[in-house]
């Protein structure tokens, strides 16, 4: 396995003009200006070894340019294995399918943007048209969505006097989740609503009645409706209406204010992700929103591909992607607000105004260089996360 150097913290890819002053590697531009200064010399002192030796020098120049029209750019294909992977944890391996193109490659260079660094590598003589695979460990890389990808191919020639990069391949998404914690079951007041209003989601076992369908091949036995069935002479089964079920709403402060540091929104986020991750697996409707970017549902991968996402901004627009909420979401019964020190408790009460009285509200706020505290109030639930395992034992104390 080849082993990447050190990742450069580079903003993106600055491919390298094809002039011929760029193209030249440092060692290129000292043999062209040793040929241009031995060949005024040879023409001023008219030295015949002194002109032999700049045409070498200007010679050796021409072939490396030379070499770069040359056709056999290689055919590079990325694999990432895994594509998701949590903060922290280990980092995916890429594996690099590389295909030589018609001319040999002389111990090319390959370089894989990832994110804002690069990963490179060199590989061995490869023959025309012909085949290698290598594996290398990308570095870790912050919760996110980085592109991998393109590869870029370093053609020099044989002295490295004159370097090309060229872009090949496509590219990859690697999506970085948050640092979650196992909460407790999420139950603290919240039932699913049995005798509420049902949905249109149909359903093989629940309270309210639709219809009967013919029975398919994997339906329970237990559902056949057999005086019908005998009536019909074929068998019939019960098919239902989900009952509404109890909902929870996730509302992510993505305001840069609301923070006296960037590591404190990414608490934010972890702790929001935890708490939707709960949610969802003790099967409530959730939904989860920071700024633009927004989930819903009961799929965990989805909560989890929406918090890659989550981005701090600028602009103080809290109060209205709550209402936003309050109109997409109804009958919620939690509204949870995650969100730093400096956010205000009064935005945050007229945040949760805009879902009227029904629902409880919480407040989760992300402070690293804070301490852990619970606040129990008949209004509001607050709770202060210096880290995320403190989350644990509030929200099991805060949920009673």
């Amino acid at each position: 396995m080849s082993q990447p150097t050190t990742p450069a913290a580079t903003p993106g890819w600055r491919t390298r003009a094809m002039l011929p002053w760029r193209a030249l590697t440092p060692l290129g531009r000292s043999v062209l200006v040793l040929g241009l200064a031995v060949t005024g010399v040879s023409w001023w002192l008219h030295w015949q070894e002194f002109t032999q030796l700049g045409v070498v020098a200007l010679g050796l120049v021409l072939v490396g340019l030379t070499w770069q029209a040359l056709p056999g750019a290689p055919e590079v294909e990325l694999t990432l294995r895994p594509h998701r992977v949590v903060e922290g944890g280990a980092p995916p391996t890429l594996t690099l399918r590389v295909q030589a193109g018609a001319a040999a490659m002389l111990s090319p260079r390959l370089a894989v943007q990832v994110g804002r660094h690069s990963v490179r590598l060199r590989l061995p003589f490869l023959l025309p048209f012909a085949h290698r695979t290598e594996e290398v460990r990308l570095p870790d890389l912050p919760r996110g969505v980085h592109r991998v990808g393109p590869t870029v191919y370093e053609k020099t020639d044989p002295l490295g006097l004159v370097v090309g990069q060229h872009p090949v391949g496509g590219g990859l998404e690697l999506m970085v989740a948050p640092r979650v914690t196992d909460l407790s079951v999420f139950a603290g007041g919240l039932t699913n609503d049995l005798d509420g209003a049902t949905s249109q989601q149909l359903s093989m076992s629940d309270l309210a009645f639709h219809a009967l369908r013919e029975y398919a091949p994997g339906d329970d036995l237990r559902h056949v409706h057999w005086r019908s069935s005998a009536k019909a002479g074929e068998l019939l089964v019960r098919q239902y209406l989900e009952t509404r079920r109890g909902h929870v709403t996730i509302l992510v402060d993505g305001c840069a204010g609301s923070y006296a540091r960037l590591r404190d929104f990414e608490l934010a986020v972890s702790v929001a992700s935890s708490i939707a991750l709960r949610a969802v697996r003790d099967d409530f409707d959730t939904y989860l929103r920071c700024g633009a970017r927004t989930a819903s549902g009961r799929s965990a991968e989805a909560m989890i591909d929406v918090a890659c996402r989550f981005e701090v901004h600028r602009d103080d627009d809290h109060l209205q992607q709550a209402a936003d909420a309050a109109s997409a979401v109804g009958g919620t019964g939690l509204v949870v607000q995650v969100t730093g020190a400096r956010r205000d408790v009064v935005q945050l009460d007229a945040a949760a105004r805009s879902f009227g009285q029904g629902p409880d509200w919480m407040v989760v706020r992300a402070e690293t260089e804070g301490r852990a505290t619970l606040t129990d109030s008949p209004r509001v639930r607050e709770l202060t996360v210096q880290q995320l395992s403190d989350l644990r034992d509030l929200m099991a104390r805060g949920l009673r």
